[in-house]
């Protein structure tokens, strides 16, 4: 199953739990209605009815249901941090002095760099010494990755690489979004029991026996019960979604890194130490369907076993041999936790520019099969990359303040008189020291070659993300401005502010990864961007059509769409995106397959087609990993 294939997947789970949601606020909405009809009719007076009590009461119910639900998911929007955060977890900074958690550190932002997307928050749980790990958060825009404490300790770079793939293929393949709806939707069920039970203890603590409050105690008792009942099968939902998406992380995690021994090696230490991959947080229950591994002893599991999972990733290993290799891996563990350092063993700053995995152009389905994937070609290519990002640089990511200037920095022109206007623009934002800051970190940002400009923009976005709402929209301004600077925008500069958009919107800005539209509705809008992408990398107006019309051939191939150039191509672009994010997926696949035919027309890829083409992907929620050929402007494929 692709990348494509599960973000349909994805969508088709969501709509179906939405639907079981639904019904079962309906059935516990209709319980309670029955109940207070049933107790009260009992006590009503002749002549009167039970019936406006129960639609009352049923009425409230589905109030505090949906009510609950939406207050749950609204929180859940300010992205993944929340989650992480709620467990105890303690945000991870670069420049962390701790050995184990700076190799966490460098292995997300490997896995970041390598998968095209944005750098997540890392946290880790500092009290819980089981092994286990999650991802959470909306989008990869805002999602965060969590490690316990456990897990550092025990595991070795290989097994923690396994274990961050396993966390990312939730973040690429939508399961962060669904697994937030779940958390959501189920806390609204589990309102209705806990109000109700306080209600029960109040009248309990009362004093007062009379039959009213007789009757209540009653109501409340049997609304409690059917609340219960109501979070049990929620839990049913959660469970059997978890038990499915899990198996396709494993699966996706040996894809990603083609070694499942690291992955193997960590659920054997989970099965190994007497702290298996417990957490002590009482939130644990509430995230459990989220874990790498369960977090907790439940009725309904929520991971399947931990010998099927690894005879699944290893057939090799057979039943019979499970306890004597997991024991084996847990002395290790301890091992592991018992040595006094956890050295990432890092190599020398490169100091030549980085080459970028080449791809055959001429296979489009084969790039648009990297969408939402990686594998060991771009996982040593983000190790180098990632090495190759200045050191002074990673010191600007770790505050919103210093991350801000950075960003201006990457947006400064080259030409006096147009940074002559763009320092006008900061100082009277900003003031006169942001002006003199930004200058003073040229250096830094001139250092970096052309084709990590967009990597190390990206290791900025965690802190900028933590910025106000408010602040969020005045850099999203400011940047913009800078950019239009010199009355034009370059291909980096559309590049940045549209990546840039796209992570800070606020929580009631973002909409869903995928739609449910097809390229022929959206057809004025894939003939722009397909005119765009064809302009930006063509020597001449004819190649441009030409290259124009191979990419068409393919999205669109009957309804032809006559070549028109596009006048402020950045305006049209950020327009065009945001109406062909609502495709479904598959439409998006024959989109991404379309723009490598118009991209690989003329047999060249330079930096500034591979940086769009990565941009318009990422805002499509379809994140390509690097597929530039060399840091050259161009070069032959």
């Amino acid at each position: 199953m692709d990348f494509f294939a599960r973000q349909e997947s994805a969508r088709r789970s969501t709509r179906w739990l939405l639907v079981a949601f639904l019904a079962s606020v309906v059935l516990v909405v209709a319980a309670v209605g029955v109940v207070v009809y049933a107790v009260a009719g009992m006590r009503v007076r002749p002549g009167e009815s039970a019936l406006g009590p129960a639609v009352f009461a049923a009425i409230v119910t589905a109030v505090v249901i949906l009510g609950a639900s939406f207050f749950k998911s609204l929180s859940l929007r300010a992205g993944g941090g929340v989650v992480a955060r709620s467990l105890g977890g303690t945000r991870v900074s670069r420049d962390t002095r701790d050995l184990a958690t700076q190799r966490l550190h460098n292995v997300v932002e490997e896995m970041a760099i390598a998968s095209g997307v944005s750098m997540p928050e890392v946290y880790v749980l500092e009290n819980e010494e089981g092994i286990n790990a999650f991802a959470a958060g909306n989008s990869p825009a805002d999602a965060a990755v969590a490690v316990t404490r456990g897990a550092l300790t025990r595991l070795n770079r290989e097994e923690l690489q396994g274990v961050i793939a396993h966390e990312f293929s939730h973040v690429l393949n939508g399961d962060m979004r669904l697994n937030s709806r779940l958390l959501g939707w189920v806390f609204g069920l589990l309102v209705v029991a806990i109000a109700m039970r306080v209600v029960v203890q109040g009248l309990g603590r009362g004093g007062r026996r009379n039959d009213k409050a007789g009757a209540l105690i009653l109501i409340a008792l049997a609304i409690m019960a059917i609340g219960y009942i109501g979070v049990f099968v929620g839990r049913i939902l959660q469970s059997a979604v978890s038990r499915h998406r899990e198996r396709l992380a494993d699966a996706s995690a040996v894809q990603f890194t083609r070694n499942p021994q690291g992955l193997v090696g960590a659920l054997l230490k989970i099965a190994g130490v007497s702290s298996g991959s417990k957490l002590v947080s009482p939130a644990t229950d509430e995230v459990a369907h989220m874990l790498f591994a369960s977090g907790m002893s439940r009725l309904l599991a929520t991971h399947p076993p931990l010998a099927e999972r690894v005879r699944d990733l290893d057939p090799a290993i057979a039943r019979e041999k499970f306890q004597a290799l997991a024991a084996a891996a847990g002395r290790d563990a301890e091992q592991n936790r018992l040595a006094s350092s956890f050295s990432d063993a890092p190599a020398p700053p490169a100091t030549a520019p980085v080459a970028m995995p080449v791809e055959t152009t001429t296979a489009p389905v084969r790039v648009a099969n990297l969408a939402g994937t990686f594998d060991e070609t771009q996982q040593r290519y983000a190790h180098e990359a990632r090495r190759a990002i200045p050191e002074a640089l990673h010191s600007f990511a770790d505050s919103p303040d210093t991350a801000r200037v950075l960003m201006f920095a990457l947006l400064r022109s080259a030409d006096a008189a147009v940074a002559a206007r763009q320092d006008d623009i900061v100082s009277s934002r900003y003031g006169e020291t942001m002006r003199v800051r930004v200058k003073e970190s040229l250096a830094v940002v001139r250092s970096l070659s052309p084709e990590l400009r967009l990597p190390a923009m990206q290791q900025l976005l965690p802190a900028l993300r933590r910025m106000t709402v408010e602040e969020r929209r005045e850099l999203r301004a400011v940047a913009a401005s800078l950019a239009a600077a010199d009355e034009r925008v370059d291909v980096f500069e559309c590049c940045l502010t549209l990546l840039l958009e796209a992570a800070l919107r606020s929580d009631l800005e973002r909409e869903d990864e995928h739609g449910s539209r097809s390229l022929l509705q959206a057809a004025d809008s894939t003939a722009r961007l397909f005119t765009i992408l064809a302009s930006q990398g063509a020597s001449g107006p004819g190649e441009a059509q030409r290259a124009y019309e191979a990419g068409m051939k393919h999205a669109l191939p009957n309804q032809p769409q006559p070549y028109a150039p596009v006048a402020r191509w950045p305006e049209a672009l950020r327009a065009a995106l945001q109406d062909l994010n609502s495709l479904r997926p598959f439409a998006k696949r024959v989109l991404v397959e379309g723009l490598v035919r118009t991209v690989a027309h003329d047999r060249r890829l330079s930096v500034a087609e591979g940086e769009l083409l990565r941009t318009v992907c990422a805002t499509l929620h379809c994140p390509l990993p690097p597929i530039l050929s060399a840091p050259a402007a161009s070069s032959r494929v």
